[in-house]
């Protein structure tokens, strides 16, 4: 993974009309700034000039939306470009401050999750056809960049495939779709389960797992990847492989809290029974008296008065 720079200066034209000029770089202090970490097998050196990275845009397959990607310079992987950004964050860069503290990822994606929707809406037609009459999309033409990457060599995972390397045609195969991703929802969950990472309650926000709460389960191991999966499958299809892996109701998990604090001990305990309720026989808890209480009622009362009887009013005659 290297981390690079992107820049853009901007400036204007002939016409007045504002325009970006992108740099790598730069001292400038009008120059935009963002800290990229990308995948070293995007960018290593290639003796070919024209070819390079290619960013385009593509349908998500969860959102059905566009995207932002990025090929490969001899397109045989494809990486998903993601931005992580939180509130009141900012980078030092050289003896700048770029107000913009946001973090671009890439991560590598299996392409055959790309090509599923455009599988899925080809099977409706009942006809076998081939890769680029499959994965066509006027919103984003730049589709066709799929055809070349590795992935495709494992689309019989997910179809079923007829003739050899000069005409291939595909069909959607559900049962094989779904075996396919039970088969990488299991190796997600044994790497979940040997790094040790928290996937029960409200613990698995941190990922950090204690012992106290190391109670997950392979079914919880195998869920959670599930979820994780389903980043990349339509609504419908994650529905669809969840019962197909089988997995019990989740039951109601109740927040582990900590044992009750012990009541503190105190001097002076009260009464242990109401005394509202006119019971007779009130028990009353002992009070533990100082050395001082001690040693006043061992001296003898006989004939004296109570202090009380200093402040009663006095009888009338």
């Amino acid at each position: 993974m290297s981390t690079r720079r992107s820049s853009r200066q901007t400036s204007k034209d002939s016409n007045g009309d504002m325009t970006h000029e992108h740099k790598n770089g730069g001292g400038n202090h009008d120059v935009e700034q963002w800290v990229f970490l990308i995948n070293d097998s995007i960018i290593e050196e290639n003796p070919n000039a024209e070819d390079k990275p290619t960013f385009c845009k593509l349908r998500h397959p969860k959102s059905d939306k566009g995207a932002l990607f990025v090929f490969s310079h001899n397109e045989r992987d494809i990486h998903e470009v993601t931005s992580f950004k939180e509130e009141f964050r900012s980078w030092f860069i050289g003896n700048q401050v770029q107000s913009d503290g946001s973090l671009i990822l890439t991560a590598i994606v299996d392409p055959v999750f790309l090509v599923l929707p455009y599988l899925i809406k080809a099977e409706k037609t009942g006809k076998f056809m081939t890769i680029d009459q499959i994965v066509t999309d006027d919103d984003f033409p730049e589709c066709h960049h799929l055809y070349k990457t590795a992935g495709m060599s494992e689309l019989y995972q997910v179809s079923d495939m007829k003739g050899d390397d000069d005409l291939r045609v595909y069909r959607f195969n559900k049962e094989r779709t779904l075996s396919w991703l039970q088969g990488k929802i299991d190796k997600l969950a044994d790497v979940l389960s040997s790094k040790n990472i928290c996937v029960s309650g409200a613990q698995s926000s941190s990922f950090i797992r204690s012992k106290r709460f190391s109670t997950a389960t392979t079914d919880d191991y195998r869920r959670f990847a599930h979820g994780m999966v389903c980043d990349y499958l339509s609504v419908e299809l994650g529905q669809e492989l969840l019962v197909h892996l089988g997995l019990p109701a989740e039951a109601e998990k109740t927040e582990a809290t900590e044992p009750p604090a012990k009541r503190m001990k105190t001097e002076n305990s009260g009464p242990t029974e109401d005394y509202s309720q006119g019971k007779n026989n009130v028990k009353v808890k002992a009070v533990k008296m100082n050395k001082a209480q001690s040693l006043l009622s061992k001296v003898d009362k006989s004939g004296m008065k109570s202090m009380s009887s200093f402040f009663s009013p006095k009888a009338k005659t």
